[in-house]
């Protein structure tokens, strides 16, 4: 019996789908039990248990079912039942699940997020050996205290640094930024750089907030962020143009909802930037938005944003603790 202990959450995707008979589409077939009989040789990396979560597709998973996920796996380590944890889902949404995990959880036991890019049924599915390489690295101890970490095609990466940058290739997940933080070879984990900066950690015990996320382009209206302001929105998201630009028009209209009490995170449609530094001073530059009360997510995508930002309004709402959750140190590469 192997010395380390992993458990293996499935919540569907398409490392759990098959093909429909009747529609010829793929659709969540496979329980976590069936797609672990075509991994034989884990037995020899770890003891490992199988838990079935759900059985969906990735954009079918809501906040809320990721918020009872981590309840699940802080309860799995609070009564030593694994070592560390690995979960199975949809890749489309896989980067916003990773990192709410990431917020939600503490301690050093690692949890691995992974998936696949192709379904069980076509040849050379990439799930079984995502799956084999993630329990890899649950019971790597190196992978201890480096935050929920995602293995996909033989690479490991940060949740908060990692994208979905393809929907079709096998390498679909990437760190723009500082790339993998690790790689796997055979039965072997290689951590080739440190995790860097300070983990963060928002303790949040129910959602109760609802955010939106809105992109700026060329020549766009302010219909959305109008709306935004006078709705049951809590907040906004906005994923504006190189280090934070907008129009003036956009600009004006974030201001408004700053006005309404609503907190704006700014951050870049460009996921290899950085919102930090006050560069520009025209009326919709960084600087000017972040003056009229704009809060930068240095580092985080819209997506990622958005997830931190129910996650913080459902514990506060005070704008100064608001601002303190978002001014985090940036991450760095050492």
């Amino acid at each position: 019996m192997a010395a380390k202990r992993v458990t293996v959450i499935f919540t569907g995707g398409t490392i759990a789908m098959g093909v429909d008979p009747q529609t010829g589409g793929a659709v969540p077939l496979l329980s976590g039990e069936d797609l672990m009989l075509g991994i034989p040789d884990l037995r020899e990396i770890a003891s490992v248990e199988v838990l079935n979560f759900c059985n969906k597709p990735g954009p079918h998973i809501r906040i809320e079912e990721v918020l009872e996920l981590g309840r699940v796996i802080a309860g799995i380590f609070d009564r030593d039942e694994a070592d560390g944890v690995v979960v199975t889902h949809g890749t489309d949404t896989l980067e916003e699940t990773a990192y709410e995990l990431d917020l939600l959880l503490g301690g050093d036991r690692p949890v691995v997020v992974t998936g696949a890019m192709r379904t069980s049924a076509m040849i050379s599915a990439d799930g079984p050996a995502n799956i084999l390489n993630a329990v890899l690295t649950a019971a790597d101890e190196a992978a201890r205290g480096k935050g929920v970490l995602v293995v996909f095609n033989n690479e490991i990466h940060l949740a908060r640094e990692v994208t979905k940058t393809t929907a079709t290739q096998l390498n679909a997940f990437r760190s723009p930024l500082f790339g993998p933080v690790g790689l796997t070879y055979g039965r072997s984990v290689r951590f080739v750089r440190p995790a860097g900066g300070l983990r963060e950690s928002i303790p949040t015990q129910a959602i109760s907030a609802q955010v939106e996320l809105i992109k700026f382009c060329l020549g766009m209206s302010t219909l959305l962020l109008d709306a935004a302001r006078g709705s049951a929105a809590d907040g906004v998201v906005v994923e504006a143009a190189g280090v934070g630009h907008v129009s003036v028009e956009v600009a004006h209209a974030i201001g408004n909802i700053v006005a309404a009490d609503k907190p704006v995170i700014l951050t870049s449609r460009c996921y290899e930037s950085l919102v930090t530094e006050d560069v520009y001073a025209f009326v919709g530059s960084e600087k000017y938005l972040r003056e009229r009360g704009a809060i930068p997510a240095p580092g985080l995508s819209g997506p990622k944003a958005r997830v931190k930002l129910i996650l913080a309004l459902s514990l506060t709402r005070d704008m100064g603790r608001l601002r303190e959750l978002f001014a985090s140190p940036v991450p760095y590469r050492t």
